[in-house]
């Protein structure tokens, strides 16, 4: 009984040893490769109703920052990142549907490789953003970035659809070689229909101007324009001089402050809409110091302010 015990004892042991050897053995196959996306930054822009496909404000451009470390020589150092399609397919594109109103207002829009948007970005083999691990050190985290624009594919009518947020979201997978890395998703927020007005302003600008003024005089007047949050627009002066009785002046415009009469600002200016969808902004006029002026009557000058979006 004794002899016949210890040998089972002897007998089990080896076995644990068996089973912890094809364990190791195991792990030791598997690749080491770790990596992670950082959370990427939602895709925010305004969609102008019927404009074509070079609009600035129908094309937004983004990137995906990921950072992989390899722990094993034979980790792959290939990368690529697909994307699926939204949560309102239909058809060959994708949809961002009205958050308020149902889901009879929709609107396409789809990701592609490049800014003419011309080469889809998708969730397949051929259609993925690829990369390579410029940094092939062992234990060493190397982030790489893949570029991508969000476009809108076709001309839509939406000039009667509700004015509002319309949105939509896309999953993210990021494979090393072929096996899957790590996981993310994009938030796509489209703001249509958009459109820009001014308001309250601008007013004539009056200078107070006595002749032979040893500085230049300075006059202003704001103004605000209401743009749809993330909309891109310009604002352009013309002309951007003038005399009045005689005297000479020129104009400039300002973002959010009103200028000097050393500093009237540049004759054109770009902004964005906002989510208050209200900006204020100012016209400066500068008029010449040393100037004898003229007598008579005082022939007002017009100029034109356009916003372009």
């Amino acid at each position: 009984m004794i002899h016949f015990y210890r040998q089972s004892a002897r007998l089990h042991g080896l076995r644990l040893l068996a089973i912890l050897a094809v364990s190791v053995g195991g792990l030791t196959a598997q690749a080491a490769i770790t990596c992670s996306i950082t959370p990427p930054s939602a895709v925010n822009f305004a969609y102008v109703a019927n404009s074509d496909n070079t609009s600035p404000a129908n094309v937004q451009q983004g990137a995906v920052s990921v950072t992989c470390t390899r722990t094993s020589s034979g980790d792959s150092t290939s990368l690529s990142l697909a994307v699926s399609d939204g949560l309102n397919k239909n058809g060959s594109t994708n949809n961002a549907q009205l958050v308020s109103g149902g889901n009879n207002y929709k609107i396409s829009y789809d990701f592609f490789k490049d800014s003419a948007c011309s080469t889809t970005w998708a969730n397949n083999s051929s259609t993925r953003i690829n990369a390579t691990i410029s940094n092939t050190t062992l234990n060493m985290p190397v982030t790489s970035t893949f570029p991508y624009w969000a476009c809108k594919p076709t001309a839509q009518s939406i000039s009667s659809y509700p004015s509002g947020q319309y949105t939509d979201r896309v999953d993210l997978t990021l494979y090393a070689g072929s096996s899957n890395a790590a996981t993310a998703a994009i938030y796509v927020n489209l703001y249509a229909p958009a459109v820009c007005s001014i308001s309250n302003g601008p007013s004539t600008l009056t200078f107070s101007y006595n002749a032979f003024s040893p500085t230049a005089v300075f006059a202003g007047s704001s103004f605000k324009a209401n743009c749809t949050n993330f909309l891109p627009y310009t604002m352009t002066l013309d002309p951007v001089s003038g005399a009045v009785g005689g005297l000479h002046y020129t104009l400039g415009l300002s973002l959010d402050a009103a200028g000097t009469a050393s500093n009237t600002g540049p004759t054109s200016l770009s902004a964005q809409g906002n989510a208050t969808g209200s900006s204020t902004h100012y016209i400066n006029g500068s008029m010449d110091a040393a100037q004898p002026g003229q007598s008579g009557t005082i022939v007002p000058q017009t100029h034109t302010l356009t916003i372009t979006y």
